[in-house]
């Protein structure tokens, strides 16, 4: 058994012994010349023969765009055997007894590739939510949890395309999905979470502040706190909550929002209230019966005082109704 195995082992070494010969020594008279190389970096996805050797002469660009095989995924690399390559040209139907072969024996082909750190990816989302944003980076922390590896893509013009989560409102907990891509293409997706927080003026009730109570600056405080978890539409100016009405009660530190307020009822049902309609390029002032609660911005119903007639108008914030 062991002389059987001595014997296969020197035919596959003449062999190979044949086949380098073919590939290193026999020139085969005048036409193309491959030169291979040692080591080759290609793109893919495909190894072309142009990418692993020199050729030289009149069929040159042909045999450089001859398929040789897939290219290995990026980072990782492939050895091409010389009589791979010959197979390889014969199959694209090219004919090898001009070609003259020389170089290395085999081509280690490596496919060209880039990088993604965690650190990248966390700098560009960190760089993506500063800018969606509508808080100020001085006043806000950003917590990010990216993927723990590396992300390896093939070589080429490398961008993130960023999609928060829906409803994201880039407050509290919330999550992100990053295509990576290249040249265009997507090559990889990542998913991210970052823990939002940001802090600023909010205004609160100064003191208990019952239900109905016409609101003034001494009810109201100022108060720096997070906005994680307060409600939809507080207000951070005072000013804009004087003369506001109260919905409900409010008690000392609480954060004000548009729900827990209203504007005051500008004029009450049966009220003579001012109008002011247009005509062409005139005003025209008059006086009418509301027939309506309202509020300022409220579309109110009125009567005009002479002939009765239905109309609506728009209560402005001097209490006139305006009519276009």
């Amino acid at each position: 058994m062991a002389q059987a195995r001595d014997i296969r082992a020197r035919v596959r070494r003449r062999v190979a012994g044949a086949l380098l010969v073919v590939c290193l020594v026999a020139p085969l008279g005048r036409g193309d010349t491959i030169t291979l190389k040692d080591e080759a970096y290609v793109k893919g996805p495909k190894i072309l023969l142009g990418d692993i050797a020199e050729i030289e002469g009149t069929d040159a660009q042909a045999l450089a765009e001859v398929e040789v095989a897939p290219a290995p995924t990026p980072g990782n690399t492939k050895r091409l055997d010389c009589a791979l390559l010959m197979y390889r040209i014969k199959n694209a139907g090219i004919q090898t007894e001009s070609l003259e072969v020389a170089g290395a024996p085999s081509v280690t082909a490596t496919t060209l590739h880039l990088e993604v750190s965690k650190e990248m990816l966390a700098q560009d989302l960190r760089q993506f939510i500063e800018a969606q944003m509508p808080w100020e980076p001085a006043n806000t922390t950003i917590e990010l949890s990216v993927p723990s590896q590396d992300v390896i893509v093939p070589d080429g013009d490398l961008t993130v395309q960023w999609r928060p989560a829906a409803q994201c409102n880039y407050l509290g907990h919330t999550g992100f999905r990053g295509e990576i891509k290249v040249d265009g293409k997507t090559q990889k997706t990542v998913l991210c979470t970052a823990d939002i927080e940001t802090y600023g003026d909010v205004v609160t009730a100064a003191m208990d502040v019952p239900r109905g109570k016409v609101l003034s600056a001494n009810d109201l405080s100022v108060q720096q706190r997070s906005y994680v978890g307060l409600p939809a539409g507080v207000f951070t100016d005072p000013e804009e909550l004087v003369g506001y009405v109260t919905r409900t009660t409010l008690f000392p530190g609480q954060p004000i929002a548009k729900s827990h307020v209203a504007m005051p009822e500008l004029v009450k049902r049966n009220q003579i209230v001012e109008v002011e309609t247009r005509t062409g390029a005139l005003w025209i002032r008059s006086q009418a019966r509301a027939l309506d609660d309202a509020r300022a911005g409220d579309l109110v119903t009125c009567a005009n005082l002479g002939s009765k007639q239905i109309f609506q108008g728009t209560l402005r914030k001097d209490g006139v109704v305006v009519v276009d």
